[in-house]
């Protein structure tokens, strides 16, 4: 058993427990000290906790309790599951196992997958009503669920527009960065396995990772994570994000990140063939759309060789281009 699940078990353990006709107050430290131990526990408690008081749950036990081998009669329309399992134990049991079963199956079944190639931008609606505008050479995983909304930034841009919602909050994950939103529209750029940048056009976001308090962001903020490190960015003037007429604004800014936003739009993969190219420190305005505009700056301004080959273009220090 892997972690999530063994947290989802404990989750419903718990949950049927408390909800159980009468609750031993012995158990209340144990389960305060649970629900302390980690960020995890509580994200995953608040979750089973809103499944079990939830219509899909009402009707998955309505169908299951219908079966012949059941021999019972099925709940009332309207009846909430919890209260027939204060006078039935014994169903409690089977509906947290039913429980966990929803939680750790219908995750994986329900995730769509959406993708976009090196210079094609994509729009997509989601099943909330939600609109994702996707970068170029981009992908986003998401969830929408009956008591969650979910969506994993794999590689690249997007802008959301959220739909809002007071029961379910809007998670966007970029590598350890996770965006928490009720009904805003926002960008996340994932620069990097450990670099994130977000800001915000509209509402409000909490910008968070493991370990840290989160940064709650307001219409005009932006932030950028790097390393697990959140920092607060200057006012955003603008009101949509530059990508869209495919700018890049880099401010101090390793050149590996900028060379990450231009291969969104070249079909042949740029390399930066010296490890300390990935960290010189780059400003300025990008036309990142322009490949060989972009790249002819870079060569310019930052003493740096291209070398053009049939599959691929390489950049190194000035100088080591006796294979041009």
């Amino acid at each position: 058993m892997n972690r999530e699940s063994q947290i989802a078990e404990e989750a419903a353990a718990w949950i049927d427990r408390i909800n159980q006709p009468v609750f031993d107050a012995a158990a209340g430290p144990a389960f305060d000290a649970w629900m302390a131990a980690s960020a995890r526990h509580r994200e995953v408690f608040a979750d089973l906790q809103a499944l079990w008081q939830s219509e899909a749950l009402v009707e998955a036990l309505n169908q299951a309790e219908s079966a012949p081998a059941a021999g019972l009669a099925p709940l009332a329309s309207g009846t909430r599951p919890r209260r027939t399992w204060r006078t039935l134990p014994q169903f409690a049991a089977a509906a947290c196992a039913m429980l966990l079963a929803i939680v750790l199956i219908l995750p994986a079944l329900s995730t769509t997958t959406y993708r976009t190639l090196a210079g094609k931008s994509r729009s997509v609606v989601l099943a909330d009503g939600s609109r994702v505008d996707m970068s170029g050479d981009t992908e986003l995983r998401v969830q929408i669920l009956p008591w969650k909304r979910n969506a994993e930034l794999v590689r690249g841009e997007a802008y959301f527009d959220v739909r809002h919602e007071s029961a379910r909050t809007f998670r966007v994950e970029s590598g350890s960065t996770t965006v928490r939103v009720l009904g805003t529209a926002f960008n996340v750029d994932r620069q990097g396995p450990t670099r994130t940048a977000v800001a915000v056009y509209r509402g409000a976001v909490e910008v968070g990772v493991a370990d840290q308090a989160d940064l709650v962001l307001r219409k005009g903020d932006g932030a950028r994570v790097v390393d697990g490190h959140v920092t607060a960015q200057p006012h955003i003037a603008v009101s949509a994000p530059d990508w869209k007429s495919g700018w890049f604004e880099a401010s101090d800014i390793p050149l590996g990140v900028l060379i990450g936003k231009v291969q969104r739009y070249s079909a042949r993969p740029i390399l930066l063939q010296d490890a300390a190219l990935q960290a010189l420190p780059i400003s300025g305005r990008f036309h990142v759309s322009d490949t060989d505009r972009v790249l002819k700056a870079v060569e310019t301004a930052y003493h740096v060789d291209v070398a053009y080959g049939p599959k691929t273009i390489a950049i190194r220090p000035a100088g080591n281009a006796e294979d041009r």
